[in-house]
């Protein structure tokens, strides 16, 4: 059904919600021109149609074609928008545009008749004859001298008059009143909607190849960039294509059978880059690096012994100076939860001639660790989200979670996250979680398409649970096999930390158990860093308290 106007943006709203994909050639942006000033221009409750593949039959033969734009007005009447850009013929018939794939020009003015009787006759099958039909004709880049027979000059905006396109569409609309669920079923009629269970995984699959496509530009790039010092900070917020990038380039040194090493910080993104990267590739936590050093030096780490990671550190961060050189490549990941030295150890072991890239985004430190620089560096900045809906990116805006505001770059526009508060009593967290994963389950989400991530670290009550809302839990049991895999438990719903999932995302997010008495910065950093793990949809349990933190700050 169509959601309510949504109370973040005062404009039209564009179906498909991406208008750049799959389309080529300059006639294509000139169109995407169109498209930008008609959404921006046209108030909410319009609704914009791109590129609509119609079909109709006449006479027992199938006629096809496409229209460049569809406007659905705010009672439910139609304007087809036809846009030719770039050169145009006039003859005695009037207009034409001549194609490359075609033998001979193309009749504008019958292009125009055509669609508008196709959709007409197919708008009366459909039972929707009350919607008017009009059609308007926009040349951007001509100026129209006079009017035809074929074409009225109030049905053609040509470039004086293409500042004033919207209002033109505004009042080319009429303003009869139509049945209720008249204008809901138009919208479903051009966006091919049918009266069938839509198959979310299958739409699931496509978000989520469409967003590791766009997101690609940084692994294209960036390792081409050159630089003496051969030292790359990227600082790229949440869905930028971080993690496509360390893949590319552990897979060029792979093939260029170069040493390579990837050390981030969260034992759980390890684990996951060890089951996408080349085998070829040392993949190890900053700590294990540590623990592997005092293991080659003859000494097994006490683990019981208090502070015994931060010895190990400090081992560590002595000796790399004068070890030998190690590596071709190395790729330090989540470098904001990193220490000055730790960063420094490591590119100590870089190989002459070698490079290091250091992945890390400052919104995501929700350790209290100061950020540091690392001298002779390029520095690349990046604040485009390709990988969170555009609606959950606005909120982060909108709510002030990031310094930089991100820039939404997702294909999918997606829906605002839900928020449910519950009394800070036992029971109320749980019952809320169980209901956004029934409601997420009625959605069409299958259970391994879905993360709950609860806030905190300890005295959860969700992370101990075997079974939610009917479905039994898979959870990190704290335990690695011989081979360091780790262990889990056997349930089809994932139950996992915030802090552990960083730097992985999932189709559906449960973000619960937020709790806070006000926004810190640290607070901002971990929401921030919980929101930007759902690809598709998100809900947010927060405390009765957390939800007046949030509102006030």
């Amino acid at each position: 059904m169509l959601q309510p106007a949504d109370p973040l943006s005062s404009m039209a709203t564009l179906h498909p919600s991406f208008p750049t994909a799959g389309l080529l050639g300059p006639g294509f942006y000139r169109e995407r021109d169109v498209l930008e000033l008609l959404e921006a221009g046209l108030p909410a409750g319009y609704d914009l149609f791109h590129n609509v593949d119609w079909s109709s039959t006449v006479e027992g033969r199938q006629q096809i074609g496409e229209i460049d734009i569809a406007v659905v007005s705010s009672l439910g009447h139609l304007l087809l928008i036809e846009v030719k850009s770039g050169a145009l013929e006039e003859g005695e018939s009037g207009l034409s545009k001549r194609y490359a794939k075609r033998d001979e020009a193309l009749d504008v003015g019958r292009q125009l008749r055509r669609q508008h009787g196709a959709i007409l006759s197919r708008l009366t099958d459909e039972g929707l004859r009350q919607v008017k039909v009009g059609t308007l004709l926009v040349l951007p880049d001509h100026r129209v001298a006079s009017s035809s027979v074929a074409h009225q000059s109030d049905r053609i905006v040509d470039a004086d008059g293409y500042p004033g396109l919207c209002q033109r569409v505004l009042e080319l609309m009429p303003h009869d009143p139509l049945p209720d669920d008249t204008r809901q079923r138009l919208v479903d009629f051009l966006s091919n909607r049918f009266k069938v269970l839509p198959d979310v995984s299958s739409r699931v699959g496509q978000i989520v190849r469409t967003s590791t496509a766009l997101s690609s530009g940084l692994a294209t790039w960036i390792p081409a960039v050159e630089h003496e010092s051969g030292l790359f900070v990227i600082e790229a917020t949440a869905g930028s294509g971080k993690t496509q990038l360390a893949l590319a380039l552990m897979r060029q040194a792979h093939v260029a059978q170069q040493r390579c090493a990837y050390v981030c910080f969260n034992r759980a993104l390890a684990d996951h880059m060890t089951l996408i990267a080349p085998y070829t590739a040392q993949i190890m936590t900053f700590h294990e690096a540590c623990v592997e050093h005092a293991r080659r030096g003859g000494i097994e780490p006490d683990f019981s012994q208090p502070g015994i990671y931060a010895e190990l550190a400090d081992q560590l961060t002595a000796a790399t100076p004068q070890m030998p050189p190690r590596w071709d490549l190395l790729i330090l990941d989540e470098t904001q939860d990193f220490e000055p030295e730790w960063a420094q150890s490591m590119t100590d072991l870089l190989k002459d001639g070698g490079r290091a890239y250091l992945l890390g985004d400052a919104q995501q430190r929700i350790y209290r660790r100061e950020g540091f620089e690392l001298e002779q560096a390029v520095r690349i900045r990046c604040m485009d989200n390709f990988r969170s809906p555009r609606k959950v990116v606005e909120a982060i805006n909108l709510l002030g979670l990031s310094e930089r505001p991100v820039v939404p770059r997702s294909a999918f526009l997606g829906q605002l996250p839900g928020f449910h508060d519950y009394r800070a009593t036992p029971g109320r967290a749980l019952a809320q979680v169980e209901a956004c994963v029934r409601e997420l389950r009625i959605a069409g989400f299958k259970p391994e398409q879905i993360a709950v991530l609860t806030y905190g670290r300890s005295g959860s009550e969700i992370l101990g649970r075997e079974t939610i809302a009917g479905l039994r839990t898979r959870r990190f049991t704290g335990r690695y096999d011989s081979a360091g895999n780790p262990l889990w438990t056997g349930g089809e719903l994932l139950v996992e930390t915030l802090y552990r999932f960083k730097g992985q995302s999932a189709p559906a997010v449960i973000l619960c158990e937020i709790d806070f008495e006000q926004v810190s910065d640290v607070e901002r950093r971990k929401l921030f860093v919980g929101m930007t793990r759902a690809q598709v949809r998100l809900e947010c349990v927060l405390s009765e308290r957390a939800a007046r933190g949030l509102l006030a700050g």
